[in-house]
C-alpha cells in the first residue's frame, strides 16, 4: 500500500501527489489538463493522473510562483489594490514575498507513478487535528504555520511545504475556493512526501 493510500486511510480524506519535473516529462498517457488553474487541477487529480505545464496553466498567481511568467506581478498587485482593497504598499509586498520555486519547471505531475515531492488535500478541521495529533506525537513539538488569504494551493500550500520542509496550509483563497471546488468545510493542506513518510513511521 503506496504512502497516498496509507494516507487516505488514516486521515479519512483524498490526497494528490504532487511532483515537480525539470527534465523530461511522464508518459504520454499522463492526461495533460486543459486550460485552467491548479487548485482546479488537484480535484481534477482525484479522478485520473494529470500533468499541469506552463501551457495548461491559466492563473497569474500560479504561472509566477512556478517560475513560469515572471511579468504577471504587476497585474497581481494592481488586483489585490483595485479589486481586494489592500494597500499599494502591502500588495507589493504580499506579491515580492510569495514562496517561488527555484530553476526552471518542464511540469508538474500529479498523481502520476513517480514518488511525490508534496502531498496535498483538501481536509475537514476534525481531519486537521488527526494529522496535528499525528505530527506532535511524531516530533513531541507543535506545530507554526504561515496564513494567507492569497495565491493559496499553488503557493502557500504546495510551494510553501516544498520548500520549508513541514505542514503548510491555508484556508484558501477566492479563486481556489471558486474554482478548485474547495468547500465551506475544508482547509487546504500541503504535506512534504519525507514528513508523511515520518508521520506514518516509514522512516523509523
Amino acid at each position: 500500500m503506496d504512502a497516498i493510500e496509507r494516507l487516505q486511510r488514516r486521515f479519512r480524506a483524498r490526497w494528490v501527489g504532487v511532483k515537480f519535473y525539470r527534465g523530461k516529462l511522464p508518459c504520454s498517457e499522463v492526461v495533460a489538463l486543459p486550460n485552467g488553474r491548479f487548485c482546479e487541477a488537484i480535484t481534477q487529480a482525484h479522478t485520473r493522473p494529470a500533468l499541469v505545464t506552463r501551457d495548461n496553466l491559466h492563473c497569474p498567481g500560479a504561472c509566477h510562483v512556478f517560475g513560469w511568467d515572471d511579468t504577471v506581478q504587476t497585474e497581481m498587485v494592481d488586483k489585490l489594490h483595485q479589486d481586494e482593497g489592500f494597500s499599494l504598499p502591502v500588495a507589493q509586498k504580499l506579491v515580492q514575498n510569495l514562496p517561488t520555486i527555484h530553476g526552471s519547471l518542464t511540469g508538474i505531475g500529479l498523481n502520476v507513478a513517480e514518488i511525490p515531492d508534496v502531498l496535498v488535500s483538501y481536509l475537514q478541521p476534525g481531519q486537521v487535528m488527526s494529522l496535528l495529533r499525528g505530527y506532535q506525537l511524531t516530533f513531541g513539538k507543535d506545530l507554526s504555520a504561515e496564513l494567507s488569504s492569497i495565491v493559496s494551493v499553488c503557493g502557500h500550500v504546495t510551494l510553501q511545504s516544498f520548500h520549508d520542509q513541514k505542514i503548510a496550509m491555508s484556508f484558501g483563497c477566492a479563486y481556489s475556493r471558486h474554482y478548485g471546488g474547495i468547500t465551506r468545510d475544508r482547509v487546504a493542506i500541503g504535506l512534504p512526501f519525507k514528513l508523511a513518510g515520518d508521520i506514518l513511521g516509514d522512516n523509523e
